[in-house]
């Protein structure tokens, strides 16, 4: 990653945001050990952002295998279909229904049902 260690006090603050915001997700550790200690009010703040983010990360992650909980428990089984219905209830108007089956251990990071 640009900006090591040994050079990061010869950088300004927006070169280092700059990084960060090209950073992929698998860069925010290194971007994190870089800059921690970096006493410029700018860069503690980024720092905070990649933190941040990386949180996030891993508390969707976290989500989307409680998700996955029937899909471990009938692993057994070749197809494993999902369904949800789309509408106000029989008795409240027409209902539309719908079903997907993914490949066995497809994880789709920030999928909602709604």
């Amino acid at each position: 990653m640009a900006g090591d260690s040994g050079e990061k006090k010869m950088i300004g603050t927006v070169e280092i945001k700059r990084i960060l915001q090209a950073a992929s997700v698998e860069e925010l550790p290194e971007f994190i050990r870089t800059y921690v200690t970096d006493e410029r009010q700018g860069v503690r703040k980024l720092v905070e952002t990649a933190a941040k983010r990386l949180k996030a990360l891993e508390t969707e992650r976290a989500r989307i295998e409680e998700l996955c909980i029937y899909e471990k428990q009938y692993a057994q089984y070749d197809f494993i279909c999902g369904v949800d219905e789309v509408g106000r209830g029989p008795l409240a108007g027409p209902v539309a229904a719908g079903a997907v089956i993914l490949p066995k251990g497809c994880r789709i990071l920030y999928i909602n049902d709604s």
